[in-house]
């Protein structure tokens, strides 16, 4: 049996809006909302809290301990030796790669899983609009085997490829058989941003789940369909 993990990457020391994973949004707190939602994906074995080795982050590892996850901790700035360690400790052939300023991943997690494993591609994604595959900004992930991952690490000495931990492979695309996901029609919404970068789309996301009541049961497609009517008002 295909073991599939998914790695969830958070630090507090966010350039652009420190302290954002501890920030409120709704009732819970930033790092609940994308530890809970990943957790009940159906496709994954393990889920894993990658984050730093610094103090700062001390809180997000202890925060982890309420979910069934593991605990990796690192480099703050080697990202991808993160990830290695991750797989190795949680014994996984699969590694799913989760941003957690994505407070709405969830069953999009089981679509890039299940399109991964069902055709023979080197790495797969639902994320950031790659190659016109017209997702929602925000439920996005990516999907590589252990092996490729610790290939990568072994390839490539670049802070930007360390950092990013996928990089390498869109910075060499003609290497690899790469697979892009495209949105069921009900998600294909490519102008809508629901990530966080910043406290301004934190504070615009907090009046949305808030003034709509999304949880962190809702579907994305139902997440959807209300940020469409929140955006008009």
């Amino acid at each position: 049996m295909t073991r599939v993990v998914a790695v969830v990457q958070a630090r507090m020391g966010s350039q652009r809006f420190p302290g954002k994973m501890l920030a409120k949004l709704g009732e819970r707190d930033l790092l609940s909302w994308v530890l809970t939602r990943v957790c009940d994906a159906k496709q994954l074995d393990q889920v894993v809290l990658a984050t730093s080795d610094s103090s700062d982050d001390d809180q997000l590892a202890d925060a982890a301990s309420n979910f069934s996850a593991l605990v990796v901790r690192g480099s703050q700035n080697d990202v991808l030796d993160r990830f290695v360690q991750s797989a190795k400790v949680s014994q996984a052939d699969l590694v799913v790669r989760v941003c957690a300023d994505n407070p709405f991943a969830a069953e999009e997690i089981d679509r890039l899983v299940l399109a991964h494993e069902s055709c023979s591609y080197d790495y797969s994604c639902n994320h950031q609009q790659k190659l016109n595959n017209r997702y929602a900004d925000g439920f996005g992930a990516e999907i590589l085997s252990t092996t490729l991952l610790n290939n990568i690490a072994d390839l490539t000495t670049q802070q930007s490829h360390r950092e990013h931990v996928t990089s390498y492979i869109w910075d060499n695309v003609d290497k690899y058989k790469i697979q892009a996901v495209e949105a069921p029609a009900e998600l294909a919404f490519p102008e809508i941003k629901l990530d966080i970068d910043t406290p301004q789309d934190m504070q615009k996301l907090d009046e949305f789940v808030k003034k709509f009541a999304i949880t962190t049961k809702s579907s994305a497609a139902e997440i959807v369909v209300a940020f469409n009517k929140f955006k008009n008002l």
